[in-house]
């Protein structure tokens, strides 16, 4: 097993603990990390309230479930890194569409959060 971790590459590794470091977080910050990753996406949602008028029993969880399921988004850079590594050679440019995948991924997860939960109340 040990061998099989050191044969993967730096990018694998660090979307794999990068993954379990945030859905750990996700759950134990009880919502400050979904909270968190609010605000840089808050801009697409100026039709909605903010976030300091959401009142209900969904905002708590939602907060806390954003904040898990954004782990994922760390594979899905890990996978883009790895596909696009062939044609990029820029790290600099990899890194920002890896950064860029984590952005959108928690856009996603708050469009979908914040439009189910708020058009029922």
């Amino acid at each position: 097993m040990l061998d099989y971790w050191t044969s993967l590459t730096y990018t694998t590794k660090f979307s794999f603990i990068g993954f379990l470091i945030t859905l750990a977080l996700g759950l134990l910050s009880m919502g400050l990390l979904g909270a968190c990753l609010y605000y840089p996406v808050s801009f697409l949602f100026r039709s909605y309230p903010t976030l300091n008028k959401w009142q209900g029993d969904w905002v708590w969880p939602a907060m806390i479930g954003v904040g898990m399921a954004w782990s994922l988004g760390f594979v899905f850079g890990g996978i883009a890194w790895h596909y696009l590594q062939n044609q990029i050679t820029s790290i600099i440019l990899l890194s920002l569409i890896y950064g860029f995948i984590l952005w959108l991924w928690a856009a996603v997860l708050w469009y979908i959060v914040i439009s189910k939960s708020l058009s029922i109340h």
